[in-house]
């Protein structure tokens, strides 16, 4: 028993004298100021303790973004906008759609009805045939009719503004490219089908969203609007004629399209969308084909579009005429004072 009490008394003073050893070679680990170092600052966020703090703020930036999408989207689309009930059929706002529609039929079937000025001006530098020329304003009528059906389709599907903004850019694009173009075939891209892009985005929108505010009136805010026609068919004509000997063929066509810039972004900052969007139904609705009012109507402007391709080309050959034949140069079909064929039309 004795040596069992030695040896027991032996390993309580040998673990006693290990613990004093132990506590006396550690250094001392509490933090104060001066022993704190980098890997000690970082530690915190290594072990994630300001996790709640940085998660709140990427969601806040993530509903920040959100919103302002949202935003964006409801002033460029009408999917916001809830059923406005009947159209007002007057009033100052209704007017101020007739009177920007009819900024956009100035610009866009004005610009087409002036290409008889311009034919006969290519007619003189290009050295090409009148039949050959015509199809510069022919295909920009197809083109401008083409689109129209697509576009018509955007503004149902509340894309007023993308739309308007893309044919203000096309429209802009070929009338400043036309200003540069010395070929041929230049002109027919730029002029022909560029400008006709344009024009078929922005004519067909611009009237559905006027026929939108009206009832009862519709017809003669339509009727108004589309006086534009005529006005830029004379206007654009008369520009062209005045400033050809002065400034030369690219400033003049340059200062048309300045003309259908300040026209162009007064509609699209004026105009506004007040439908929703509606669902629209098949892109070829067959059952409009037993309709005898749609296909009078459709023939009848089948017809019209046929004469209108073909007006410049013959307008020309009446001047060939009248001056080989009857030794007379009329002024309305003169290469020095232009083309007045709208006006002739009306």
């Amino acid at each position: 028993m004795a040596q069992i009490d030695e040896k027991k008394t032996m390993r309580e003073s040998v673990y006693s004298e290990t613990e004093k050893g132990s506590a006396s070679s550690s250094p001392d680990l509490t933090p104060t100021p001066s022993s704190w170092s980098e890997k000690s600052i970082r530690e915190p966020h290594e072990e994630g303790i300001y996790e709640p703090e940085t998660r709140p703020q990427s969601t806040d930036i993530e509903r920040v973004a959100s919103n302002v999408l949202n935003r964006i989207a409801s002033r460029v689309t009408t999917h916001s906008l809830a059923e406005p009930g009947p159209p007002p059929d007057g009033g100052f706002k209704a007017w101020l759609q007739c009177a920007m529609a009819w900024l956009v039929v100035f610009c866009t079937w004005g610009y087409v009805n002036s290409f008889g000025t311009f034919q006969a001006y290519y007619s003189t530098n290009l050295g090409e045939i009148a039949s050959t020329i015509s199809w510069i304003g022919s295909i920009q009528v197809w083109v401008l009719f083409f689109l129209g059906t697509f576009a018509g389709r955007a503004m149902d599907a509340g894309y007023f503004v993308p739309t308007f903004a893309v044919g203000t850019v096309f429209q802009l694009i070929g009338i400043f490219m036309t200003s540069l173009s010395t070929k041929y075939w230049q002109l027919f891209l730029a002029q022909g089908v560029c400008t006709g892009i344009g024009s078929g985005i922005l004519f067909t929108p611009a009237m559905a969203l006027l026929s939108t505010y009206f009832s009862s009136h519709k017809g003669i805010a339509v009727a108004l609007a589309t006086t534009g026609n005529s006005a830029g068919g004379a206007i654009f004509p008369l520009i062209a004629r005045q400033l050809l000997p002065q400034i030369g063929f690219g400033w003049t066509i340059r200062v048309l399209g300045l003309l259908n810039l300040v026209c162009l972004c007064t509609a699209g900052i004026a105009m506004k969308p007040r439908l929703p969007p509606r669902k629209s139904g098949p892109l070829v609705d067959t059952s409009a084909f037993k309709e005898i009012e749609y296909m009078l109507f459709s023939i009848g402007m089948c017809f019209h579009v046929s004469l209108k391709s073909c007006i410049y080309h013959e307008f020309t050959a009446i001047e060939k005429c009248s001056i080989s034949c009857l030794n007379l140069r009329l002024p309305m079909f003169s290469a020095k004072l232009g083309s007045c064929t709208k006006l002739v039309l009306s």
